[in-house]
């Protein structure tokens, strides 16, 4: 026994074609609730964007002014006292920010988002493995958001929301997207919100 609709070969007895999903007393096409939809295509896969000079540089900036406010005034009183002061204080800032840079660039290699035809996968296994996947039928809202400093460097956040929002956690946060305008226009087109 076969399906009219595709070609499938059926079971004797099949009221419906395992392949196509067609009614084959009828020859009709059952509903989209009924059918089975094949997801393991990625329509789009977005991963965040680790720039130095957003992420770390403006911060670095600070604390080398503060660590220079304290440390001339020390310096005209202590000229020994206040360069070493200056010295240690940027030895120290130094190495929490390059520590802190490779990690964070570690981290967001690993940050995958995925977006099948019915679903959106979260990746991250550095630090933290975790993986979650929210259907499209339970997000309700999906935004983008631009800072001032953001929009310098073309970069941007987007978050999808789900019904289920009554707290930290649900949703979905996409932080620090390269083109973000773009690629929250080809989300909303997928998730069709």
């Amino acid at each position: 026994m076969f399906c009219e609709k595709c070609g499938a070969k059926l079971e004797e007895g099949a009221k419906f074609c395992t392949n196509c999903g067609a009614n084959i007393e009828t020859g009709e096409k059952v509903s989209k609730t009924q059918e089975k939809i094949p997801d393991t295509e990625v329509q789009l896969q977005v991963k965040p964007t680790y720039s130095f000079t957003y992420k770390v540089l403006p911060s670095l900036i600070v604390y080398v002014l503060i660590i220079l406010l304290i440390g001339v005034p020390v310096m005209i009183v202590e000229p020994g006292v206040g360069l070493g002061i200056i010295f240690f204080a940027l030895l120290i800032v130094g190495v929490i920010y390059l520590i802190k840079v490779l990690v964070e660039k570690t981290q967001y290699k690993n940050y995958t988002y995925n977006f099948y035809k019915t679903k959106i996968i979260y990746k991250d296994s550095f630090l933290n493995v975790s993986e979650k996947e929210v259907k499209y039928k339970y997000i309700r809202e999906v935004t983008m958001r631009q800072t001032f400093v953001q929009r310098w460097f073309n970069i941007g956040n987007i978050i999808l929301f789900t019904n289920a929002e009554t707290g930290f956690g649900n949703g979905i946060f996409i932080r620090d997207v390269k083109n973000v305008q773009d690629i929250y226009k080809q989300i909303k087109t997928i998730i069709d919100v």
